[in-house]
């Protein structure tokens, strides 16, 4: 394996392949890690899924997501935080950097009242997280994902957020899709290396108009390649996830699309140096 390939995949990429599909092709392919998608993990099989992903020797980058403390699922919130330790012990168990969380809508609760609801959850789960040293990993998105995601849309609310928990084992999933809009980002980047516990690359339009619509690393409108470069310049060492969701793309050619975003990859390091 090249261990100077710093990418891993998340099964959310490759939707439609099997956990030992996926697992082949990072091994195969050079990729030093994935990210593990919980259902495709139960569908498998939870222990020959962590002992097929351990005994590749791959790193796992993420599990996840999982959240919903506000209720849109129709799950009461104890059982949501419950399910959030469950899959908390999983990523345990696969030596992951961060469980992915994503807050769930508003449903209907005042801000304030969501926000207290993610803090209490995080709270809940923070120290059984820096035991098992795994980063519960906050991810905001664009608000074209608020629906049935996360009422958290920009980079200030979402540190404000980590600062009110204030738990070193809380930090942010930093998808770049997501989050390439917001104001002076280049210059912030550095300074936000210590609270990031993944970096998600996927591309996409200035104006997404609807949740699942994303690009090609190098085919949207997104800075990805300026991202890469100045995360790594800043010392962020952990591995980049390419985490494209597409309605479009998961219809078709996995081993194109994942080539293509390793290329992209390869070049913005390259050009780097």
């Amino acid at each position: 394996m090249n261990e100077d390939l710093r990418l891993s995949i998340t099964h959310m990429t490759a939707y439609r392949w099997s956990l030992p599909d996926l697992v082949a092709y990072c091994k195969d392919f050079g990729f030093s890690g994935l990210g593990v998608w919980l259902p495709r993990l139960t569908e498998f099989g939870e222990e020959r899924g962590i002992d097929l992903i351990l005994e590749a020797g791959l790193q796992v980058s993420s599990v996840g997501p999982v959240g919903g403390f506000t209720g849109a699922n129709g799950q009461s919130f104890d059982d949501a935080v419950l399910d959030c330790a469950d899959a908390l012990e999983v990523a345990g168990q696969l030596g992951a950097h961060a469980l992915t969380i994503c807050t769930g809508p508003r449903a209907g609760h005042t801000r304030g009242h969501a926000r207290r609801l993610v803090v209490q959850a995080l709270e809940k789960l923070a120290d059984r997280a820096g035991e098992l040293q795994v980063a519960l990993a906050l991810k905001p998105m664009h608000a074209a994902y608020r629906k049935r995601w996360t009422f958290l849309h920009s980079l200030d609310e979402s540190l404000d957020l980590l600062d009110e928990v204030d738990h070193p084992a809380v930090k942010l999933a930093f998808g770049v899709e997501h989050l390439w809009r917001e104001t002076n980002l280049t210059e912030r980047l550095p300074q936000l290396v210590p609270a990031l516990a993944s970096v998600q690359l996927s591309d996409g339009p200035r104006h997404p108009i609807d949740e699942c619509e994303q690009q090609l690393l190098g085919e949207g409108d997104a800075p990805v390649s300026s991202v890469i470069q100045t995360l790594l310049d800043a010392d962020y060492d952990r591995l980049f996830e390419i985490d494209i969701w597409s309605r479009e793309l998961w219809r078709s050619d996995y081993s194109a699309i994942l080539a293509h975003c390793r290329d992209h990859f390869v070049r913005a390091v390259a050009i780097r140096g």
